[in-house]
């Protein structure tokens, strides 16, 4: 059976703002669990529309029922799209994991969309186990689901803190800090 899990969010930023710290948002005090990110891919389509891809390594805890197929790993690579058009300012997202699909597929779609003079989001994620054994399929999906939820505010704290930095602060300073991880 497939999982789901829907937020909305309202953000006190314009659209660039959002936008810009969407694609900034790591590293971040409330994003630990981020090792890397790293965009291999960047381009403007013929409608002005800028679309990246990046891949992000991220650190996490199992729970002791799914340690025993996974043994020792704690890290997973996470590919991410996205689709900015600045014409009607809404960006779209897409996000997935690259490993340890046959025991957990995580697909995370959400939208940004200019709300007056603020920021709208819409999240969508769906957790799919293909893991066929001893009734752990269930308690792996239900665990994702009741995880990402709890993460999801931590998520919209690190935008916050990003986007606050970049109206404060500017996004020069912004820069340094983050190659300089002091979030001071």
């Amino acid at each position: 059976m497939v999982k789901f899990f829907q937020s909305s969010h309202s953000y006190d930023h314009d659209f660039s703002t959002v936008s810009l710290a969407f694609f900034n948002r790591y590293p971040n005090p409330y994003a630990s669990h981020v090792l890397a990110a790293d965009t291999i891919e960047r381009y403007v389509d013929t409608d002005g529309n800028l679309h990246t891809t990046r891949l992000i390594l991220k650190q996490g805890r199992l729970p002791r029922f799914v340690k025993p197929f996974l043994k020792h790993i704690s890290e997973s690579w996470i590919i991410e799209k996205s689709v900015v058009d600045p014409k009607q300012m809404e960006m779209e997202t897409w996000s997935s994991n690259l490993e340890h699909r046959y025991i957990l597929k995580v697909e995370e779609r959400t939208t940004y969309r200019r709300e007056g003079a603020g920021t709208w989001s819409q999240n969508q994620v769906s957790f799919v186990s293909n893991f066929a054994g001893w009734g752990v399929k269930d308690r792996i999906e239900k665990w994702s689901l009741d995880r990402f939820g709890e993460n999801t505010a931590k998520s919209r704290q690190g935008m916050a803190f990003v986007m606050d930095l970049l109206k404060e602060k500017g996004l020069m300073h912004f820069q340094r800090v983050q190659l300089g991880h002091d979030f001071k």
